[in-house]
């Protein structure tokens, strides 16, 4: 592309495009900088420099590091989102789906665990973050394994008597503690591993709480009709 078919290009969007790439590109660079050196190491000078804009630009946008922080944080969690219920489409099966949102999230938390350091940082409490744009955007995430989970529930494949905040919150706890211990002993080869064992406990621990035997599967033949009655109805 030649400098003057460039120069057109920009003059052709509007002032408010212009603005919202510029944001954009500021956002962008400063994921870089944060995932690379960390939120106390990065400055807003070194962060403007990588978006070619002025020190100056960077507070039009956002008044501090902490507020740039929180924009970095949102656009981390609305791709993850996204991508993450993408991923579950693409497949068939509760098993499947449970099985790819663990990679999908392991790989991704250990590829931007800088940028989940700064939660904490970033002037936010436990009573500040109930109804906060961080909680939505958290929320609408964790709620792409909810549906998949409350399927795996109607199918029998999970216990139906775990209450499915506690399935969610051992899910991705034992997945986010996991990511801590592989990036310390530098181990991330285990990230397969690590998601068979922790599904396999998933949907194995329905075969404990069942008693064996033909009144055991005559129950559960009754229970799946009635689970069809009710769609149908």
């Amino acid at each position: 592309m030649t400098t003057s078919s460039k120069s057109k290009m920009h003059q052709s969007k509007t002032r408010r495009e212009r603005v919202e790439d510029r944001e954009e590109a500021i956002i962008d660079a400063a994921r870089d900088i944060f995932n690379e050196k960390s939120f106390f190491k990065a400055t807003m000078a070194e962060i403007a420099r990588a978006a070619g804009v002025a020190d100056g630009t960077v507070y039009i946008y956002f008044k501090n590091k902490e507020d740039l922080a929180r924009a970095v944080l949102a656009q981390f969690y609305t791709g993850l989102t996204q991508s993450a219920q993408t991923g579950v489409d693409k497949r068939t099966g509760p098993k499947a789906q449970i099985k790819f949102l663990a990679r999908h999230h392991m790989r991704r938390v250990r590829e931007n665990w800088r940028l989940l350091e700064m939660l904490p940082l970033i002037d936010m409490t436990m009573d500040t973050y109930e109804g906060s744009d961080l909680y939505k955007l958290n929320r609408d995430y964790v709620v792409v394994f909810d549906r998949v989970a409350k399927v795996a529930a109607e199918q029998g494949l999970t216990n139906p008597d775990t209450p499915l905040w506690m399935l969610r919150d051992i899910f991705f706890g034992a997945m986010d503690y996991g990511v801590r211990t592989m990036l310390l002993i530098r181990q991330n080869e285990m990230i397969n591993s690590f998601v068979d064992n922790l599904v396999s406990l998933i949907f194995s621990s329905v075969i404990a709480h069942q008693p064996t035997g033909p009144d055991n599967v005559l129950k559960r033949l009754e229970s799946i009709a009635d689970r069809l009655e009710n769609k149908l109805e």
